[in-house]
């Protein structure tokens, strides 16, 4: 699993510039879905949704400060039920105690806090992010970031105990490893950085009256981010030049754990899963990072290879949630708790039936939003529903870059129709928010003690006794 990669700088999703070869194989090898999307389009509520299955808004991890409780099950539990060996290694982004949620054991801590530091208040204004800001993307150039310590320590403690796990020849395992990559800094060890032509770096398009056309969640979010103007085009390559790089050093990563499992003869009886948890806007509509329902910080990329799956595309709407349920199928396990809001997508992974248009919805509580808002996908039709103001459509079909609301064109009123019955089934978006708010009241009171929290633990971990790196150990860095 990868954190914030947008799935359009990866060349089994069409770029034609970026270096992601061992991506693009795993894509050759197996289901590639072209329509997969976040829960939400922030860590930790996206993550905490993907391993429940449930919606943000029912499991109430609203934020990258909010705990998920140690009550909800997750496919970590349903896989270790049913008799794999389950283990994290890397970024899960939990919040509170609980930093198992299902799995039998965990190679690295989290790289973020585990506390309720980073809480805002949203309750009738947006919050303003200093950290993750337009200021960040002027910082874009050459050089090593303190989250690349992480990863390394991840990709060999990951490397370590597959050869652990192998050796033991035991149950079978399940083995998730989570890295920090290709999320920003927007900075990239030389190695990488000199892969690219800045020249070549395509720039996004935007027109002229972009303000004009924008909803009232996308003003929020500029607000927010301080993206009150648009970076000039030399700051946006050297931007996206960096996170090509953070791309290829992912890739690189994954490179090593496929070759591992070869090396292992594990790779006839594996399953492999490659997601990310969000995208990120790169300069698109003129917005950075996250958070928004455009594709660029909406859609993930979602590859599924291994025993019985044959190499396809399918552009059936689908979403992270489906992982669990997913998973489940092709292992024979069954949940031990069968309520989801994700679906099992066996069938269609291996070829037993065909594409249908699918449906994904996604909620945004956390950041740059002063009420939440839910974006809902089925087939080409997207709509972001915003409580109290009029929809946003778009048909992707005809736009893929998503400025021209159809809203009140009449060729689309039955669908739209349709579709907005669909983003309020089982939701009260009223409620949802007083729930928001009030969880982050209670999170800011408990920080106004200043008491230190047990859970919190040292970021990174400390290198592995086995490891020698010429690298410091990174700090608590705010990397939101």
């Amino acid at each position: 699993m990868s954190d914030e990669h947008p799935v359009f700088l990866t060349g089994c999703y069409g770029h034609k510039q970026v270096k992601s070869p061992a991506i693009d194989n795993l894509s050759r090898q197996g289901v590639t879905f072209d329509a997969a999307y976040c829960p939400s389009p922030i860590c930790a509520p996206s993550r905490a949704a993907m391993m429940t299955g449930r919606h943000v808004h029912t499991i109430e991890v609203w934020d990258n400060a909010a705990p998920l409780r140690c009550d909800w099950p997750t496919f970590a539990h349903d896989l270790s039920a049913g008799g794999y060996h389950t283990i994290l290694c890397g970024k899960m982004h939990f919040v509170g105690p609980d930093q198992l949620h299902g799995f039998d054991e965990r190679w690295t801590q989290d790289i973020y806090p585990a506390t309720f530091d980073w809480t805002r208040s949203n309750r009738g204004e947006v919050a303003i992010n200093n950290g993750q800001c337009i200021d960040r993307i002027f910082e874009a150039g050459m050089g090593r970031s303190r989250d690349m310590d992480y990863d390394d320590e991840v990709i060999f403690r990951a490397e370590y105990g597959l050869r652990r796990l192998a050796a033991q020849q035991n149950n079978p395992f399940m083995l998730c490893v989570s890295f920090t990559a290709p999320h920003y800094p927007f900075r990239a060890p030389e190695k990488y950085w000199k892969l690219y032509n800045e020249d070549e770096i395509e720039l996004p398009v935007i027109p002229s009256d972009y303000l004009e056309r924008e909803h009232i969640y996308v003003k929020w979010l500029r607000r927010h981010g301080s993206f009150d103007r648009l970076v000039p085009d030399s700051v946006c390559r050297r931007a996206r030049r960096a996170i090509l790089g953070r791309i290829t050093m992912l890739d690189d990563y994954i490179s090593r754990l496929l070759n591992l499992l070869q090396e292992l003869k594990l790779q006839d009886d594996t399953i492999v899963i490659y997601a990310g948890d969000h995208g990120d806007m790169m300069g698109e509509h003129g917005l950075w990072f996250k958070n928004a329902a455009y594709e660029w910080s909406s859609r993930v990329p979602l590859i599924i290879s291994g025993p019985g799956i044959s190499h396809q595309r399918i552009n059936e709407v689908v979403s992270l949630l489906d992982i669990g349920p997913t998973l489940c199928g092709l292992t024979k396990t069954k949940p031990v708790y069968k309520v989801s809001d994700g679906r099992n997508l066996c069938d269609l992974v291996l070829g037993k039936r065909k594409a249908e248009k699918g449906l994904a919805i996604m909620e945004n509580y956390g950041e740059g939003v002063l009420r939440g808002w839910r974006m809902i996908r089925s087939g080409s039709l997207k709509m972001t529903y915003v409580p109290g103001y009029e929809p946003e459509v778009f048909d992707l079909s005809k736009d893929p870059d998503e400025w021209n609301n159809i809203y009140n064109e009449a060729e689309y009123r039955t669908a739209i129709e349709e579709l907005q019955k669909q983003v309020l089934q089982n939701w009260h978006p009223e409620g949802a928010d007083e729930r928001r708010w009030q969880s982050e009241e209670r999170r800011l009171a408990i920080l106004k003690a200043n008491q230190p929290l047990d859970w919190q633990t040292a970021s990174p971990p400390p290198p592995h006794p086995l490891r020698r790196t010429p690298n410091s150990p990174i700090d608590n860095v705010s990397l939101e």
